[in-house]
C-alpha cells in the first residue's frame, strides 16, 4: 500500500502514419510502437508504482491493446485522432486532450496526485513515484530538459489534486494551438507564474536561424532555470540519454533495442 493516493494516466496510440501525424518523427525501437509493448509497459507501472487507478486515453486509434484484468485499468477513447503536436487538427495534439481528461478525472477522484506516464515509457525502482513525491518542493514536478530542446521532458510528471484547476486554467487561457507553442512549453507556462505575465509570442517555437531567435531561445532556457514554478525529477532520463541502468530509479523513452535489453536484465535482476 503506497502513502499516497495517485492515479497514473497515459495515452494509447498504435497504427500507421495519417495526415493527423504525418510530421511525427519516429524515435527508438519499432518494439515500443507495436501492440505488444502495451502489455510491458503496464507490467512496469504494476511492479514499481501503486496507483489507485490507471486511466489509458486513446486517441481514436485503429489499434486496441489487450487490456489486462485489473480492477483498476480504465480506457477512455477520444472520438478523433487528435494528431501529433508538429501536425493536429483544432487547437489541442492527441497529447493535450489526453492530459486534460487524466487531470479532470484525477481531479474528480479521491486520488491526491495525477501521475502521467508515457505510452512508451518505462520505469524501473520500486516506490519509484512516492520517491518523487518525497522530493515535491512545489505543486508540480516534470522531467528536467536534459539535452533536450524543451524547458522540460513529459515522459513522466507529477501534479498535486490542489493544484489542478489552476493549472488547467491557466493552460485554457494560452490561445496559441499546441503546433505554435509546444506542450511542454505550455506545461511550464501553466505551472510557473511570472511566465504568465508575458506576451504569448515570447515562448513560440523557434530555430535558430537568426541571432533574434537565438537570444528568444536564451531567454525562455534562462527564465525556466532560474523562475520555474515546478520541480524536476531527483532521478534521470526520460528522453535523456545515456540512461543508467544501475541507478536505484530512473525513467526512459524511446527506447532502442538495447536499451530495452538492458531494462529488461536490470528488471529481472531485481526480481531473482
Amino acid at each position: 500500500m503506497s502513502k499516497y493516493s495517485y492515479i497514473i494516466n497515459s495515452g494509447w496510440w498504435c497504427g500507421e502514419k495519417t495526415p493527423e501525424n504525418e510530421k511525427r518523427v519516429e524515435y527508438g525501437s519499432s518494439e515500443i510502437r507495436g501492440v505488444a509493448f502495451f502489455r510491458e509497459w503496464y507490467e512496469s507501472i504494476n511492479r514499481h508504482t501503486s496507483p489507485t487507478k490507471i486511466i489509458v486515453v486513446d486517441s481514436a486509434s485503429p489499434t486496441i491493446p489487450e487490456l489486462p484484468d485489473d480492477d483498476r485499468m480504465e480506457f477512455v477513447s477520444m472520438d478523433v485522432n487528435g494528431g501529433h503536436s508538429t501536425s493536429h487538427i483544432g487547437k489541442y495534439a492527441g497529447c493535450t486532450r489526453c492530459f486534460f481528461v487524466g487531470l479532470a478525472y484525477a481531479y474528480a477522484s479521491e486520488a491526491d496526485y495525477w501521475v502521467y506516464v508515457e505510452q512508451d515509457a518505462l520505469l524501473f525502482g520500486n516506490g519509484i513515484v512516492e520517491h518523487a513525491i518525497d522530493n515535491m518542493n512545489s505543486d508540480f514536478m516534470f522531467g528536467d530538459r536534459g539535452n533536450t530542446p524543451q524547458p522540460l521532458q513529459q515522459s513522466m510528471m507529477i501534479i498535486r489534486k490542489s493544484a489542478i484547476p489552476r493549472f488547467l486554467n491557466a493552460y485554457a487561457r494560452i490561445k496559441a494551438t499546441d503546433e505554435v507553442i509546444t506542450p511542454e512549453m505550455k506545461f511550464a507556462i501553466a505551472s510557473t507564474k511570472v511566465a504568465q505575465w508575458l506576451p504569448e509570442s515570447f515562448f513560440f517555437q523557434r530555430d535558430y536561424s537568426t541571432f533574434k531567435n537565438k537570444l528568444m531561445n536564451k531567454l525562455q532556457y534562462w527564465l525556466f532555470k532560474y523562475g520555474r514554478g515546478y520541480d524536476v525529477f531527483p532521478f534521470g532520463f526520460g528522453r535523456t540519454k545515456p540512461v543508467n541502468f544501475d541507478e536505484r530509479y530512473g525513467y526512459f523513452q524511446h527506447g532502442d533495442d538495447q536499451e530495452l535489453q538492458n531494462y529488461r536484465e536490470a528488471v529481472n535482476k531485481d526480481v531473482s
